[in-house]
């Protein structure tokens, strides 16, 4: 079960001994809290992964510092020295201390209310939480440690997994499927009817959408998030997989592991990816394509083709990221290019003419 645990202080050195990190400085200063580097105080911890930030670490008030094991510490003139704590992964090791110092967010143990509606054919399972307006349809399964929260819609035969939340306004159409510690965000939307229709003769003829939405072990879906069921089979996002704010995956389209997709990322129908792909704001993916495994793009590409694994691409049409960069340097310039341009044509022309008889 998630839970919140209260904020308990805790020397530099347990910190360090928690990420198996090393300390530089004082090993017994008290921390209390996690904080950003320019608004720590003495007793917040802080961290530096991004060496774009790196003069911040000459500022900083924060007691201690996270940082990588290749980060050097200069000496300060203001008289402060905030201890630091050098590690392999210094993102993944704060990460790892605001758990231990500030837990996950608790969940009011409310058991189900009598202003949720429940199916008597529903199952639901230990210490459950349901709160007021939540409505769960006919044959629905929930698991253990589960939290619904107020006006989350739960329709028919839907099968829920263990320690899962789902916060408010949250939708999961009939008969789709969710695993083990899923979570869904306010206002998000799984199964809902794919956009699929028959054009004859100049009138869009529904076509029923029979397939549903399967979601992985650990999958995270953002705000107002749309996952369209399948026009038949289902839709299927597997385990580990986050999707941020407004993403709308199309039917049938088959999400890889450990994905990151985020915010206002497009997938339209049938189109598949491989694992750990991440896709950045704004991306595109035309339909009935693969994306292999390890790919990366940059914010706004737009995919119209399969990518081969473990390429980083950017640009629309999207190309090898590097060729992207350029490209878009050049189309930055295109105003001078094309001025310069009319001036050779201009002086040829000249030139042409001095030379005719």
């Amino acid at each position: 079960m998630i839970t919140e645990l209260p904020p308990t202080p805790r020397t530099v050195e347990e910190l360090a001994a928690h990420v198996g990190g090393m300390v530089i400085g004082d090993k017994d200063r008290q921390i209390t809290r996690c904080n950003g580097l320019t608004s720590a105080g003495t007793a917040d911890i802080s961290f530096l992964s991004n060496h774009k930030y790196a003069a911040h670490l000459n500022t900083t008030r924060a007691g201690c510092v996270v940082v990588g094991k290749d980060t050097v510490y200069m000496q300060r003139n203001d008289g402060w020295e905030p201890a630091l704590i050098q590690t392999e992964d210094p993102y993944y090791s704060f990460r790892q201390i605001l758990v231990l110092l500030h837990g996950f967010r608790a969940h009011p143990q409310i058991g189900i209310s009598p202003l949720a509606v429940v199916a008597k054919s529903a199952r639901i399972g230990e210490r459950v939480n349901i709160h007021p307006f939540a409505v769960i349809g006919e044959n629905v399964e929930i698991g253990d440690n589960t939290n619904i929260y107020p006006h989350v819609a739960i329709m028919a035969d839907v099968r829920i997994g263990r320690d899962c939340i789902m916060y408010p306004s949250s939708v999961v159409y009939d008969q789709c499927v969710l695993g083990d510690r899923v979570i869904l965000q306010a206002g998000a939307v799984v199964g809902c009817d794919g956009y699929g229709f028959a054009t004859h003769q100049g009138i869009h003829n529904k076509i029923p959408q029979i397939g549903n939405v399967v979601l992985g072990d650990d999958v995270e879906v953002g705000s107002n998030t749309v996952i369209e069921r399948a026009a038949m089979e289902s839709t299927l996002i597997r385990a580990g997989t986050k999707l941020g704010n407004s993403v709308v995956i199309g039917h049938n389209c088959r999400i890889g592991e450990h994905n990151l997709l985020v915010s206002q990322v497009g997938i339209a129908g049938s189109a598949s990816t491989g694992h750990h792909v991440v896709l950045a704001g704004q991306v595109g993916v035309a339909g009935h394509l693969h994306i292999g495994d390890m790919v990366r793009a940059a914010a706004q590409s737009g995919i119209a083709q399969d990518i081969a694994p473990n390429k980083d691409i950017g640009g629309t049409p999207s190309m090898d990221l590097k060729h992207a960069r350029r490209v878009y340097m050049h189309f930055m310039q295109l105003p001078d290019l094309v001025k310069r341009l009319r001036e050779v044509e201009s002086e040829l022309a000249d030139l042409k003419n001095k030379s005719q008889p």
